[in-house]
């Protein structure tokens, strides 16, 4: 109840505009389980208020050179590459409107910047949206239904809200690390706790969505974890010793409980993700028609090397494509690498490339210097789980995909920009 009080009384305090970016960063996670309409309201209202604040010089719009250069970069290589392309309108409006997620992370950021306790109060709402989620999707694991009557796509695929759509292992994957990195920064001496609390109840659920790259990527927010909480750890053995009983009793408790279907949903995912293909056992991350798609990508690439075929430009060209593999085309090569390769050709590729390098280098220097252990990280592992150029993913302009992939970016720069103060 002081919770809510004390965010009442800060919230009053503040005008309608910073008001609106606070609860469109606050129901964010909803708007990602909600739908497109719904998170675009969300982001329009924030940018919205944004924009009004910067035109009434009542905000920073926080230009550096670098953020020009990038926004300038980024508008020339959409706006060469759409006038090129068969579909110059279709693909310049799709280009120039993804700018609302860069607008929506200035604003994320100007809104903390000015209302202090802001990241405090999203870290406890989170919590408690997160918490829900796993919640719901055990209900709807165990009882067939969610708390708002949604059954799972079948009875081995776990969605929770997401209905027909198999989203909640990403969702999970992605908020997670950002919730780590908010306790880690807030809720300093409960944040290991709380994030192998998550961790935990999240993992079965996880697994249970089929959904084979958000394994990975939470064996990468475990990995990551140990290294941030390695000095803790150390400190409190007997309690991380029973952190990772709990860890590994979990699915063997999941698989011996006896119920038939349960053990039937765990052989159903293994096989998903590790089939026996041709008398032969493999992991299966590129299936023949990802392949497909992957070598379709590259004869678009060819036929425009330099500025690629247009935002959009893989659906208009993949039919002119003779496939290696019979398989029917998509909107997009479902991999953000191949896709950008396509639409945005070399110079698209290469300031992709440029951000990655820049992604990777933090990663790597997080995992093997210790003086580089910052909170922060968790913010821009979940940034590199979109931005990944390895494995399969969504269409990179997608409203949900885009939304959630840069939504960690607001903490990552704020803690940035904030680093030499105290945050707590």
């Amino acid at each position: 109840m002081n919770f809510i009080k004390n965010l009442r009384l800060k919230i009053s305090q503040k005008n309608i505009y910073q008001n609106t970016i606070f609860f469109s960063l606050a129901l964010a996670p909803i708007g990602f389980a909600a739908g497109p309409i719904v998170m675009e309201i969300l982001i329009f209202a924030a940018n919205l208020s944004f924009v009004f604040l910067v035109v009434t010089r009542k905000a920073n719009f926080y230009s550096t050179k670098k953020v020009a250069v990038f926004l300038i970069l980024y508008l020339t290589i959409i706006f060469i590459s759409s006038i090129l392309s068969n579909s110059p309108i279709t693909s310049l409006k799709s280009g120039v409107l993804s700018v609302r997620f860069i607008i929506f992370i200035l604003a994320g950021v100007y809104l903390l910047n000015n209302f202090k306790s802001g990241c405090k109060y999203l870290f406890y709402t989170y919590f408690f949206i997160i918490l829900f989620f796993i919640i719901d999707a055990y209900i709807q694991f165990f009882f067939g239904k969610d708390i708002f009557l949604i059954s799972p796509i079948n009875e081995h695929i776990i969605t929770a809200m997401f209905g027909d759509e198999k989203k909640l292992g990403s969702f999970l994957s992605r908020m997670i690390p950002v919730l780590i990195g908010l306790s880690a920064i807030f809720e300093k001496k409960k944040a290991f706790s709380i994030s192998v609390f998550f961790i935990l109840f999240s993992l079965p659920i996880i697994f249970f969505t089929q959904e084979r790259i958000t394994l990975i990527f939470t064996l990468c927010s475990i990995i990551f974890l140990i290294a941030y909480f390695w000095n803790k750890i150390i400190q409190n053995i007997k309690k991380s010793i029973l952190y990772f009983c709990l860890l590994i009793s979990i699915p063997v408790l999941f698989y011996n409980l006896n119920v038939i279907n349960i053990q039937n949903r765990i052989i159903d995912t293994k096989n998903q993700i590790y089939p026996i293909d041709a008398g032969e056992k493999r992991f299966v991350f590129w299936s023949i028609q990802h392949q497909s798609f992957a070598q379709t990508s590259i004869e678009i690439f060819k036929k425009n090397k330099l500025f690629g075929s247009g935002i959009k430009g893989y659906r208009e060209n993949c039919n002119k494509i003779k496939l290696k593999y019979k398989s029917n085309c998509s909107t997009h090569p479902h991999n953000i690498f191949f896709q950008l390769l396509s639409e945005t050709g070399l110079i698209g590729i290469l300031l992709y490339l440029a951000i990655l390098s820049l992604v990777l280098k933090e990663l790597i220097l997080f995992l093997f210097c210790k003086s580089k252990r910052a909170p922060s990280i968790f913010f821009l592992l979940s940034f590199f789980f979109y931005f990944n150029p390895i494995f399969p993913s969504g269409q990179f302009f997608n409203n949900w995909y885009m939304g959630i992939g840069t939504f960690p970016l607001i903490f990552y720069f704020y803690y940035k920009i904030n680093k030499k103060n105290s945050l707590a």
